[in-house]
C-alpha cells in the first residue's frame, strides 16, 4: 500500500491541476465576493479528491485539508512569499525570468500546500 505521503501527493495533483478549471484558476483570488465562491468551490473539489486518496471522511482531517489549501489560493501566499524572500519578480520581463517565474511559482505554491496539508494530517493522524 502506498505511503500517506504518496496518496496525499496524488490527490493534490488530482484536485489542483485535474480538477480545476479556467474559471477556478482565474477567479479564486479577485478581490470580492465572487472570489471567494470559485475559491471555496476549487477548495472543496480539492479536498474531496484528496480525501478520497486517503480514504478518509474524517472531519478534522477534511477541516484540515480544507483550510490548508484555501488561504493559499485565496490570497495567493506563493506569490506573497514569493516577494518576502525576494525570489523571482513577475514584473522582471527579462527572458531568464519571464520563463522561469511560473515554474518556481508552482513549485512554491506546491510546497506550501503539501507541507501544511502534511503536517495537519500528520497531526491529526496520531
Amino acid at each position: 500500500m502506498a505511503s500517506l505521503f504518496v496518496m496525499m501527493i496524488l490527490g493534490h495533483l488530482v484536485g489542483d491541476y485535474l480538477l480545476q478549471n479556467k474559471s477556478m484558476m482565474l477567479k479564486k483570488s479577485e478581490k470580492n465576493f465572487n472570489g471567494v465562491l470559485w475559491c471555496t468551490l476549487h477548495c472543496l473539489i480539492y479536498t474531496a479528491a484528496v480525501c478520497l486518496f486517503l480514504w478518509t471522511l474524517n472531519p478534522w482531517v477534511i477541516l484540515a485539508i480544507f483550510a490548508s489549501h484555501w488561504p493559499i489560493d485565496r490570497w495567493s501566499l506563493g506569490a506573497k512569499w514569493m516577494k518576502l524572500i525576494r525570489s523571482r519578480d513577475p514584473k522582471d520581463t527579462s527572458p531568464g525570468n519571464k520563463a522561469f517565474y511560473p515554474i518556481v511559482y508552482v513549485a512554491v505554491d506546491n510546497t506550501w500546500h503539501l507541507v501544511l496539508m502534511f503536517i495537519a494530517i500528520t497531526l491529526l493522524m496520531q
